[in-house]
């Protein structure tokens, strides 16, 4: 079983988050995540205003709580609220067994 945690935001400058995506690798090994996917969504179906989808997995519901609530990741969050401005949603739903 996995755990799977999706980011959405609706505008972020490459520049802003270079930082971001330079950092946030580091903030999730101690929780075993790894980043599956990242970029701008092709739309399928229906209407987004997200312009960038982010999909992280951890091995547990533990792991990914735990990453999201760490000093690490929270110090992150912090400086992407403060920098970027920009609404996120983050969202997170247990995988289906391999």
């Amino acid at each position: 079983m996995h755990y799977i945690v999706i980011t959405r935001t609706d505008h972020t400058s490459d520049a802003e988050l270079g930082h971001y995506l330079a950092n946030v690798g580091a903030t999730m090994e101690p929780f075993r995540g790894r980043l599956l996917a990242f970029g701008a969504p092709a739309r399928l179906e229906g209407e987004t205003a997200y312009t960038k989808t982010a999909i992280l997995e951890f091995p547990a519901e533990a792991d990914a709580d735990g990453w999201y609530h760490s000093p690490a990741y929270q110090a992150l969050a912090e400086w992407r609220i403060a920098t970027m401005g920009h609404p996120v949603t983050i969202a997170s739903v247990s995988g289906l067994a391999a």
